[in-house]
């Protein structure tokens, strides 16, 4: 993949407009569209940058077409449902290149996106938006999103993070089998076992990178480059001064692949940044989905009479090491492969286990008691227990987190808590969307507002995975 090419994400001109911070959010310029031939800009600049009174923003906004301001359309009075359903076809945007020198990468299909600054289609962030269009019958969406995640499959051999040029190094937590499953229990099941190629090739990308423990060959985030983001390069620049890990990058790309971007799960001090190690930590809930993912195939594999038995062989030596390698006294870790312990962070990534099926009886009572004495706050199940700055940690709660948290202590028998956890994160949402009139991207579970630890960016209002997993716990509870 040749990045060079695009001037927003890298070289002279992407640098100047970093190092000078022109735009609050680093995301502004990598997703803008140069009006004409990127390298006759580049010699442009390269002519003009030192002369007196060069105006760089001036020359921005002549040469450049920059993402247009967030505006969301509302609707005074309406009841949260009915703005949620209102906002899909807002949320859904076409994914056509505009322009062959656009970091978009093009997708046969429109896709629901997340909102905010976040225009482009996120693999996690669909199947959680996905259950929530299930509810408002809006199967064909579904179907959509998994259209065009065949097609990044066929072209990266992989679901890349997102569909711009400078995601597509990575992936994110692989929830394609979910959606698969989704559509397969939902009656879609020729449609789904049409994509079993395509889900081969995904499990393929992950097993090419494994370590192996105890004869199981286990899942880490990865990402093949180690150089600073670039919706992040100048605070990834800055971040790398402090350290001495000749890894550093791939580390912090490790964690956005995971999608707790950031998260002191993948921190060796929970709260110095510098000390981040992501690359080398097992995480218990990538390796739970990738069992899901095993057992989605096997199944497939039945349907269709192909041989199942790999995939369930797989699936029950990954069980064992997951209810082994992972757990400790009373609760899941991840786990730090080079020095064979578990990490010391306690986060809901817990849940998964118990999201997939995959835990013991005992194990799911054990984790249920620790969510209910430890994590149930005001407004939902939080992050962590670790207070931090970091937006995946105490007092901030998020969709995702809540759904895989609720179905997995449905799936064990403990409906009264799964109910109350409901019932805190439903009451926040509608409290915060009568303030404010939209649902947002993460809230803060312990005041029950939206004063978030915000990371790297502001918070985002719209949003596609709070409003399907609002939906869908609506019709649940």
């Amino acid at each position: 993949m040749n990045l060079s090419q695009y001037i927003q994400i890298s070289g002279p001109l992407f640098e100047a407009v970093q190092e000078k911070g022109l735009f609050k959010d680093g995301k502004t310029f990598v997703d803008a569209t140069p009006l004409s031939h990127p390298q006759e800009i580049l010699k442009e600049f390269e002519k003009k940058k030192d002369q007196e009174g060069f105006d760089l923003r001036h020359f921005i906004n002549t040469h450049f077409s920059l993402p247009p301001p967030i505006e969301e359309k509302r609707e005074e009075g309406l009841k949260m449902k009915d703005y949620i359903d209102k906002m899909w076809p807002f949320l859904r945007k076409e994914m056509k290149d505009p322009s062959p020198y656009t970091t978009l990468i093009s997708l046969p299909h429109p896709h629901i996106v997340p909102g905010g600054r976040f225009r482009e289609c996120f693999y996690w962030d669909s199947y959680f938006t996905a259950i929530g269009l299930q509810v408002s019958g809006k199967t064909s969406f579904i179907k959509e999103m998994v259209e065009n995640f065949a097609y990044l499959i066929e072209q990266f051999g992989y679901i890349p993070n997102g569909n711009r040029i400078y995601f597509a190094s990575r992936s994110q937590p692989p929830y394609f089998s979910f959606l698969l499953t989704l559509l397969y229990e939902s009656g879609a099941q020729e449609f789904a076992l049409s994509y079993f190629s395509h889900l081969e090739k995904e499990y393929q990308y992950w097993m090419s990178h494994t370590i192996s423990v105890q004869g199981t060959p286990l899942n880490h985030y990865f990402d093949s480059l180690n150089i600073p983001r670039p919706e992040a390069y100048k605070r990834e620049v800055a971040l790398a001064q402090t350290s001495n890990d000749p890894e550093f990058f791939r580390h912090l790309r490790a964690a956005c692949a995971s999608g707790w971007d950031f998260s002191s799960r993948w921190l060796k001090d929970q709260k110095e940044f510098k000390t981040i190690w992501a690359l080398e930590i097992l995480p218990i809930d990538l390796n739970c989905l990738l069992y899901h993912l095993e057992k989605t195939l096997a199944t497939f594999s039945k349907a269709l009479h192909k041989n199942e038995a790999p995939y369930i062989e797989a699936a029950e030596k990954r069980k064992k090491a997951i209810q082994t390698l992972f757990w400790k006294e009373d609760f899941f870790y991840d786990y730090h492969y080079p020095s064979s312990t578990l990490t010391s962070s306690q986060s809901l990534a817990a849940a998964t286990p118990l999201f997939v099926n995959v835990a013991t009886k005992e194990q799911g009572a054990a984790i249920a008691k620790r969510l209910k004495k430890d994590f149930l706050l005001k407004g939902g199940f939080t992050s962590s227990l670790t207070e931090g700055m970091h937006q995946w940690d105490m007092p901030n709660g998020w969709a995702p987190l809540q759904w895989i948290t609720i179905q997995g202590l449905l799936n064990y028998g403990y409906t009264d808590l799964a109910a109350e956890g409901a019932h805190r994160w439903l009451s926040l949402n509608e409290k915060i969307y009568q303030e404010k009139g939209t649902l947002l991207e993460k809230y803060n579970v312990r005041d029950c507002s939206a004063e978030v630890a915000r990371g790297e960016y502001t918070l985002q209002q719209g949003f596609g995975w709070t409003n399907g997993v609002a939906l869908k716990l609506m019709e649940l509870f």
